[in-house]
């Protein structure tokens, strides 16, 4: 397994993706036993997903306001940046 795979493979599981097939043998393989590099990234990829599932997500206002600007959504009261042609950076085009 080269370390491409066994990289695509663990994010797919730490994403709690069914790998199926040669993904599901991954886990005990133990490539990041015998790879440097990939047990780094492992342990970095499992702090980034143990840091993201902490982290607070937007307000239901600021949802609410992208998917009006999107469409699929109520659309946002007036002034509220949508339709003007603002944004809620107050960038142009962001």
């Amino acid at each position: 397994m080269t370390c491409a795979e066994y990289r695509a493979a663990m994010s797919a599981r730490l994403d709690g993706e069914d790998t199926g097939g040669p993904g599901e043998a991954v886990g005990t393989n133990g490539h990041e036993h015998s790879c440097a590099d990939c047990a780094q990234w492992l342990a970095t990829a499992r702090r980034l997903r143990d840091f993201s599932a902490q982290a607070p997500g937007p307000s239901a206002e600021w949802s609410g306001g992208l998917l009006a600007r999107l469409g699929l959504g109520e659309p946002e009261a007036p002034g509220a940046g949508g339709a003007q042609g603002g944004s809620a950076t107050g960038t142009a085009g962001a």
